[in-house]
C-alpha cells in the first residue's frame, strides 16, 4: 500500500521536486505552501490581515493532515505554526534553520522541540549534521534533490562573456571567500568577461566595492537560463553545495568554487566535479574559460544526476514513510 504524504512548506524547491516526481509515478503526495512568504507585518491592518491568512491554512492543514498517512514539514521554524493541527510530523531541515535560529535566545527553543518531537528528521547539506545530530542521532541525510532534466543546457553566451556568482551576498555563503574572488576575477578577466552576481543579501554593497556588476533577482526560470548562458558559475564559498550550485552543474556549465569540498569526503561515488579550490584558482580557471578553453558538460549533469537526483530521493523519502507508518502500528 502506498503511503500518502503532505509537504508543507518548501526550501530550495525540494518539496516541489519531490512532490512534482512522486506524482509523476502515482504516488499520492500533495504540497501545502505556506500562507504567505511576507516577513513585514507592523501595523494593525497587516496584523489582521496575518491573523486570517494563519487561521485559514491551519484549517487547510488540518483537513489534509487527516487525509494522509504522513505531514512532511519543511524547516524546523515552520513547526511552530503547523504543530497546532499537525502534532505529528517529519521534519526537513534546510540550513537556516538549524544553523541559525537553532541558537537564536528567542527561537531557539521551538526550533530544538521541532527536531525532539518528530517522528523522523531529514537534513539536506553535510554542514548541517553538527548542528542536527546532538539532537536527533537518528536523522539521515538527503541531498538537494535536482531535476537535471528540466534544466536547460549550457550554452554560453560568447558574444558576451560573463562569470557569475549564484549566490547571495552573506556571511552564511562565505563572504570573504566571495568577495577575495570577486577582487580577482575584475582584475584578472579584465574587459574579456563580465563579472556579475545578484542584488541579493546584506553585503551587495561590499560587492560592488569589489567589483562585481549586480543585476537583480529574477524567476526561477530565468535564473536557470541565466546560469546556463554563462561562461562559467562561482559558488559559494561556505564548503558546500546548494541547490543553485547544483542546478549550475546540472546544465553543465563550469563551477567554479574558491573553497574546498571536505564534508563530501565518503558522502559522495566520487568527488564532485568542481574547479578551483581558492580564489586564486577561481580567478585562473575562470580567464582559461574566457578564452575559450575546453569544457565537457556531460560530466557535471551526470554527476549532479547520480548524486542529487530527484528519483533517487523519492525513493529514500518513500521508504522513510513507510517505515515511519510501520513504526506508529508497532507501538499500538
Amino acid at each position: 500500500m502506498m503511503t500518502s504524504a503532505v509537504h508543507v512548506g518548501d526550501a530550495a524547491r525540494t518539496a516541489a521536486h519531490l512532490v512534482a516526481t512522486a506524482r509523476a509515478r502515482g504516488l499520492p503526495w500533495d504540497h501545502l505552501p505556506l500562507a504567505s512568504t511576507r516577513t513585514d507585518w507592523a501595523g494593525p491592518v497587516a496584523g489582521v490581515q496575518r491573523a486570517v491568512l494563519g487561521a485559514t491554512w491551519l484549517g487547510r492543514l488540518a483537513v489534509a493532515a487527516r487525509r494522509h498517512d504522513v505531514v512532511h514539514v519543511h524547516s524546523a521554524t515552520t513547526v511552530a505554526h503547523s504543530r497546532r493541527t499537525a502534532p505529528r510530523y517529519v521534519l526537513h531541515c534546510h540550513g537556516t534553520d538549524v544553523r541559525t535560529t537553532q541558537y537564536d535566545p528567542t527561537h531557539g527553543p521551538s526550533v530544538r522541540r521541532a527536531l525532539a518531537e518528530a517522528e523522523a528528521v531529514l537534513y539536506s547539506t553535510p554542514d548541517l549534521a553538527e548542528h542536527v545530530l546532538p539532537h536527533r542521532e537518528d536523522a539521515g541525510y538527503l541531498p538537494v534533490p535536482v531535476s537535471v532534466d528540466d534544466l536547460p543546457r549550457w550554452s554560453p553566451d560568447t558574444a558576451q562573456p560573463r562569470v557569475v556568482f549564484a549566490s547571495r551576498w552573506e556571511s552564511v555563503k562565505g563572504l570573504d571567500g566571495q568577495l577575495d574572488t570577486a577582487r580577482r576575477l575584475v582584475a584578472a578577466l579584465g574587459d574579456r568577461a563580465e563579472v556579475l552576481g545578484l542584488d541579493w543579501g546584506p553585503d551587495t554593497d561590499a560587492a560592488r566595492a569589489a567589483g562585481v556588476r549586480l543585476v537583480p533577482r529574477r524567476g526561477h526560470t530565468e535564473f536557470l537560463a541565466w546560469l546556463a548562458g554563462s561562461t562559467a558559475v562561482v559558488g559559494q564559498a561556505a564548503g558546500i553545495l546548494s541547490a543553485s550550485e547544483l542546478e549550475a552543474m546540472g546544465t553543465g556549465a563550469p563551477l567554479l568554487l574558491p573553497t574546498g569540498l571536505p564534508l563530501y569526503a565518503g558522502l559522495a561515488g566520487t568527488p564532485p566535479p568542481v574547479v578551483g579550490g581558492s580564489p586564486a584558482a577561481v580567478a585562473e580557471a575562470a580567464v582559461a574559460l574566457a578564452g575559450g578553453a575546453s569544457h565537457d558538460p556531460a560530466v557535471g549533469r551526470a554527476w549532479v544526476r547520480d548524486e542529487h537526483g530527484v528519483e533517487q530521493a523519492v525513493d529514500t523519502v518513500a521508504a522513510l514513510y513507510a517505515a515511519v507508518v510501520a513504526e506508529r502500528r508497532a507501538d499500538r
